[in-house]
């Protein structure tokens, strides 16, 4: 597959990297969010979740479980408004970031 036909070029490297970038600095601040926002009115579900943080104790099942409510909606939280913006958010930066990094794969094998 050639780059003229995705319509893709060099100089979009930049573009995705810093989209890349701003996708990622946007996660851990709305994670931080939701943290707060479970741990505060939805205990027993953060308990559930292995009790997620930024970065200290985060194993890979914790991350499972934080994604899994992400992209599944079926959880106890689903009457919080906050929670299922926040879920929201995060589910919309999760796709933005893997188009980026498709793109930017797709840049670097052509």
């Amino acid at each position: 597959m050639h780059m003229a036909t995705l319509g893709l070029n060099r100089q979009m490297l930049p573009v995705f990297l810093g989209i890349m970038t701003a996708t990622a600095i946007a996660w851990l601040f709305l994670s931080k969010r939701l943290y707060a926002e479970l741990r505060r009115n939805h205990p027993m579900l953060y308990d559930t979740l292995g009790r997620p943080r930024l970065f200290m104790d985060k194993s890979f099942t914790t991350n499972y479980r934080v994604l899994r409510l992400l992209f599944r909606q079926d959880h106890e939280a689903r009457e919080n408004p906050a929670v299922m913006h926040l879920c929201h958010g995060l589910r919309s930066l999760f796709y933005i970031y893997m188009f980026c990094l498709a793109g930017c794969v797709l840049l670097f094998f052509a």
